[in-house]
């Protein structure tokens, strides 16, 4: 079941893409964004407008020698007060993987097999456009639980991701 798990993500991702590519194209929004993020991780973020104010981002990213995916569901609303901000809401799921001979997870004192994480995730923001650019600036708290037994709850991951649309 472990090993079935990231190819059922990536193809859980290729046809949200896929079905949602037309979305915006009349209203001339932007509705993807491109970004790099850095924070407790280092990595990236591709998120994907599916309606008005719901969107669907995979982050990817190396967080103690090893690499994580999130795919989340997220829903923005507008903070009138201020021009460009948004926050948003959401969940979803993620995977990770620490191979021996590099990775290091602090669950364990010292790597001698390939460690593998998933479970659900939350995700709370702010997104800040800066007027009329494609340029997106945004901060996130994640916390993630995993249902592999040593692993627990994540509750430290935040990070600010600067992102360009198109």
């Amino acid at each position: 079941m472990k090993k079935n798990f990231l190819p059922a993500f990536a193809i859980a991702l290729l046809g949200l893409l896929l079905c949602s590519s037309g979305v915006f194209a009349q209203q001339g929004y932007y509705n993807t964004l491109v970004g790099v993020r850095a924070g407790t991780s280092v990595g990236g973020s591709v998120k994907r407008f599916v309606t008005d104010h719901a969107a669907m981002e995979l982050m990817v990213f190396n967080r103690w020698k090893g690499w994580n995916a999130a795919l989340l569901y997220e829903y923005h609303m507008d903070i009138r007060e201020f021009r460009g901000m948004e926050w948003y809401l959401g969940g979803g799921m993620h995977y990770g993987k620490w191979t021996k001979e590099k990775g290091e997870p602090p669950w364990v004192y010292k790597s001698t097999q390939d460690y593998q994480a998933y479970g659900v995730d939350f995700v709370a923001g702010l997104e800040y456009n800066f007027y009329h650019t494609n340029i997106y600036l945004s901060l996130d708290w994640k916390p993630a639980y995993n249902f592999v037994d040593f692993t627990g709850l994540w509750w430290d991951e935040a990070a600010f991701t600067l992102k360009y649309s198109f």
